[in-house]
């Protein structure tokens, strides 16, 4: 079956809460690539693909690179310049408005994601055009760190095609992120930013903010699938699961117990040997990774005196993260590795419908009670 009428099912299937979002008259079969004339933020110029802010780098502000050195360990002992590059090596920071240029609706989606270049922009945008097709979408791409304009201009692009309630959704492994409490931060919803602190969106939408996947059944499901993609003989086998992880140690170790969650249900359902789950604090200080690096080698190196073949799988969310590193890391020792992130299986284009749906739902039954 064609995915999008896949997702159509899931989405709409059983909500009568949902308000249709409709193409305009006469635009019914709207192209994608009409989104160049859209005119959704009058401040923000678009690309051919309808990307805005697309080519624009960032202002490297004074105070903002002091604050991002006394915030971020990586960059205690950075330079300004070695600032710079490093927001520069990051990416774009932009919005990119999905939809047909028709659709108008009441209910919206914005999805937020730390960005895959341009090449995996354009995979993830593939995979998210189903729910475009359904809800006006955007997506807003990038770390902000420095900036939060993308952000504000993917709400007015939102805005303009008519909706009033915008469901959030953040492209992270879970709550334990930096960068979702930057994103919490930028929507009010923390005191302090965990980076620069940036503009804050404003908005008359309403808008609900769900939670990251962390160790959803559904998620479990994908790294079990890129398990058994390299298994032979399951009870023979150890798998471990290797997350970026966050910085601090409070932070580590909570997503240690959701990498915890994850692997009983990989164990389980999957009938393998062991599996552990490992987190690299990949932006922590060197010495902080390492050490992570040496627990990695020897989880792989115990595993495979036991006479038992290593799997190596991620939580990541895309293929090209810091799976280098991971090879890198591992070099010289007995292991496959499936380097497939998330977002590359199916299951994580129905997480997102699900979650998106419920928060609808969720939103609609407390306005009921209200009354």
């Amino acid at each position: 079956m064609h995915i999008r009428r896949i997702a159509s099912a899931w989405l709409l299937a059983g909500c009568s809460c949902f308000t249709a979002a409709v193409p305009a008259a006469g635009d019914e079969h709207a192209e994608h690539a009409d989104h160049a004339a859209m005119d959704h933020s009058q401040h923000a110029a678009r690309d051919e693909l309808g990307r805005s802010l697309h080519d624009m780098k960032h202002q490297m502000d004074p105070a903002l690179t002091k604050e991002l050195r006394e915030k971020v360990p990586l960059y205690h002992n950075y330079s300004d310049a070695e600032i710079a590059l490093s927001m520069d090596m990051m990416g774009p920071e932009y919005a990119w408005y999905i939809s047909p240029s028709g659709l108008r609706g009441e209910q919206g989606v914005l999805i937020l994601l730390h960005g895959f270049r341009d090449q995996g922009d354009r995979v993830f945008r593939d995979r998210m055009q189903p729910l475009g097709d359904i809800f006006p979408t955007a997506l807003g791409i990038g770390m902000a760190m420095m900036m939060s304009s993308h952000i504000q201009v993917a709400l007015d692009d939102l805005k303009a095609a008519g909706v009033k309630q915008v469901v959030v959704v953040p492209v992270v492994s879970s709550a334990t992120n930096e960068l979702y409490r930057q994103w919490l931060y930028i929507f009010g919803q923390e005191d302090r930013a965990e980076f620069a602190t940036v503009p804050r969106v404003k908005t008359d939408l309403d808008v609900h903010l769900v939670s990251p996947p962390g160790d959803n059944p559904l998620i479990a499901e994908i790294i079990l699938d890129h398990a058994l993609e390299l298994s032979t003989n399951p009870k023979q086998e150890t798998v471990i699961i290797a997350g970026h992880g966050p910085t601090g140690a409070e932070d580590n170790a909570q997503e240690m117990a959701v990498l915890a969650e994850v692997g009983k249900i990989v164990q389980e359902d999957g009938g393998f040997a062991s599996v552990h789950g490992i987190t690299l604090q990949d932006d922590a200080p060197p010495a902080i990774r390492a050490a992570n690096v040496k627990k990695l080698r020897t989880l792989v190196e115990d595993a495979t005196r036991a006479g038992r073949r290593v799997l190596v799988v991620t939580n990541l969310i895309g293929a090209r993260t810091v799976q280098a590193k991971l090879r890198e890391d591992l070099k010289g020792l007995e292991f496959r590795f499936n380097n497939k992130g998330i977002v590359q299986h199916d299951n994580f284009v129905k997480w997102l419908g699900e979650t998106v749906r419920k928060a609808f739902e969720d939103n609609a039954a407390a306005r009921t009670a209200a009354r």
